[in-house]
């Protein structure tokens, strides 16, 4: 996932054929493959994209989004008159 995220905001900046990571903690260990059309301009973007971005924040995004999908998952589950909405079944993944 945090490998998606990343190609997410790289091919944002610039066109890529794909990134790869070797060791998450360590990102001279990363590499972008570029297409052969990307530009300096563009290369220099998807590098700083990549130099600035946190692991370790990205994933802690990643997990309190999954919680707060199965905060709202047993809150609904805890009201067994409750009717559930299409937003709720969106908000759980669901839909």
């Amino acid at each position: 996932m945090i490998t998606a995220i990343l190609h997410a905001k790289v091919s944002a900046v610039a066109p890529i054929n794909g990134i790869a990571i070797g060791d998450k903690e360590t990102s001279l260990t990363w590499r972008i493959d570029f297409k052969p059309e990307a530009t300096v301009d563009q290369r220099l973007a998807a590098q700083a994209v990549m130099d600035a971005f946190d692991v370790a924040a990205e994933e802690q995004k990643l997990q309190d989004a999954e919680q707060a999908k199965k905060d709202k998952k047993a809150s609904l589950l805890s009201q067994p008159n409750k009717s559930v909405t299409v937003q709720d079944l969106i908000d759980l993944g669901i839909l």
